[in-house]
């Protein structure tokens, strides 16, 4: 973790882990159906076949970028949860 996290609970991380997550999450679906439900960018796949537009282009790269957020930081959130889990497991074992 990075030096900000030293002096901070578990709890906390473990908030702002799953509070990020989420966020990028949601706002991953949100600008999907931005594209795709207000915007028709869709259409587009449809023939005769249009070639996308800079601007979808770019709201699309925009996505894919929040999305792969999103995805690195589940897998963080996961990889702590087992890791807290595996300490727990640890101390009841011993």
């Amino acid at each position: 973790m990075t030096p900000i996290f030293h002096s901070t609970s578990e709890k906390k991380r473990f908030g702002v882990l799953l509070f990020a997550s989420f966020l990028l999450s949601c706002l991953s679906f949100v600008i999907l159906f931005l594209e795709y439900g207000v915007l028709n960018f869709g259409d587009s796949d449809l023939p005769p076949y249009q070639p996308d537009t800079l601007f979808q282009r770019a709201c699309d790269t925009v996505w894919f970028t929040v999305m792969v957020g999103a995805v690195v930081g589940w897998i963080c959130f996961i990889i702590y949860v087992s890791a807290l889990l595996f300490r727990v497991i640890k101390r009841r074992v011993a």
